[in-house]
């Protein structure tokens, strides 16, 4: 065992080394790294990685399934440190084939530094449809082993439960990884549950609620027949979340109840906390906003408890939500400030935009125009850097408030309010 991880990395290093010292001769590196096992990839690449950027150079992730003209996209985004790490070479061929044959010269001219990460088949096909890109390989360097998952079972499970994304792109790769990692490990029922609830989740991040309720299924269709009663309640949560999420409110009560008398049998507190929460939403939406309120705040004296910042953060914005809901704005402002400032310090850039957003609607409810205005072009400039649809959502609200205030008034406000939108902000959350 310990043979095989000092072979790991003596093959990460010689891959950094490569690419090192084709930065000390100012010269291209074109590396082939062939692969066996996508989840083995992952972990050489995040490895390779942090190598790089600890010797201060910049990684760029490519998909050549989108970036087929491979050598026009390293050209225009080549720096005096960039490094290419290229994935999903089967999705584009043939046409990335032929681009890197006829414009291989190109990598030379520009001083490329790339990883091209292939399988087996793929740099068979490589080296007989772009023979002349081909004969430019400094190395190939191989990862055959299939991790076996006792090997590898900690990282296997800190990567099939981690669902915390800063970006939709993010998302959408991560995705992709675990549905592969998942036909890998379809035999291991204990990893293939938590992967199968880590997709439900990312599907439902990216709105395909039909698609997370198959994988809830699937996950709780496991955990029942393991015996696994942790898995199982949380499966039954994320039900009654996208059930919630669907509309259909009568269900996703029925799924959360069912989760929260799991979590009480097994003594999950954690559970229990984010199925209250999931349950408060569920009744909101169904115009109990003060029997939401109830659960909410069970919810968040037991997020206090278990120090748990994530659902402290969201219950305070939910709570914020019901007093809008009542009528009780300034309660509701008060209640988003709360949530607002968890959400930077935990590094939260969705429930910052959401908190910021929702700050924004009762500023201007209290004709707090300039505040509200502030929080609207933050909460977008966060939406645009993740790249979340919730975008439109503050490009509406800026221009409600435009024709709210008329043209000339606003756009005397933006003049005035954008320069220093942050600083703004700050004050909000100085008090």
């Amino acid at each position: 065992m310990m043979e095989a991880k000092e072979n790991f990395e003596g093959r990460v290093s010689r891959l950094v080394n490569y690419i090192t010292r084709a930065y000390k001769y100012n010269k291209p590196s074109i590396l082939f790294a062939m692969y066996l096992s996508e989840f083995l990839r992952s972990d050489v690449d995040k490895s390779l990685t942090r190598a790089l950027v600890e010797l201060e150079l910049e990684v760029v992730s490519v998909d050549a399934g989108k970036n087929k003209d491979l050598p026009s996209f390293f050209s225009a985004m080549n720096s005096g440190s960039t490094v290419f790490s290229v994935h999903n070479m089967d999705k584009g061929f043939p046409d990335a084939l032929r681009y890197l044959n006829f414009k291989r010269e190109e990598l030379i001219e520009h001083n490329v530094k790339a990883v091209f990460w292939v399988r087996e088949e793929e740099l068979a096909r490589i080296s007989l449809e772009a023979p002349d890109f081909f004969a430019f390989r400094n190395r190939v360097v191989e990862f055959m082993e299939v991790p076996t998952v006792e090997e590898r079972r900690p990282a296997l499970v800190e990567f099939a439960l981690e669902i915390e994304y800063k970006s939709l792109d993010e998302i959408k790769r991560s995705i992709e990884l675990k549905e592969k990692l998942l036909a890998e490990l379809s035999a291991e029922d204990e990893i293939s549950g938590y992967l199968l609830g880590s997709l439900g989740i990312l599907y439902g991040q990216t709105g395909s609620y039909k698609k997370s309720l198959e994988y809830f299924e699937k996950a709780l269709k496991i955990a029942q027949e393991i015996g696994y009663r942790r898995g199982e309640g949380a499966a039954l949560g994320n039900l009654g979340l996208t059930y919630y999420y669907l509309g259909e409110l009568e269900r996703a009560i029925d799924y959360c109840e069912q989760a929260i008398a799991i979590a009480n049998e097994i003594g999950n507190r954690s559970g229990e906390g984010n199925h209250l929460g999931n349950l408060g939403l569920a009744y909101a939406a169904l115009g109990k906003v003060e029997r939401a309120i109830e659960y909410y705040e069970q919810a968040l004296a037991i997020a206090l408890e278990i120090d748990d910042r994530h659902v402290e953060g969201t219950t305070l914005g939910n709570l914020g939500n019901a007093y809008y809901a009542l009528g009780q704005v300034e309660r509701a402002s008060e209640y988003y400030e709360q949530a607002l400032v968890i959400a930077r310090e935990i590094g939260d850039l969705h429930g910052e935009g959401t908190w910021l957003n929702n700050l924004g609607v009762a500023f201007e409810d209290l004709e707090k125009y300039d505040l509200a205005l502030a929080c609207y072009l933050l909460a977008r400039r966060i939406y645009r850097e993740i790249r979340a649809p919730e975008i439109e959502r503050a490009e509406n609200d800026i221009n409600e408030l435009k024709t709210r205030m008329g043209e000339k008034e606003f756009q005397k406000l933006m003049d005035t309010v954008e320069p220093k939108t942050e600083e703004i902000i700050r004050g909000i959350l100085a008090g």
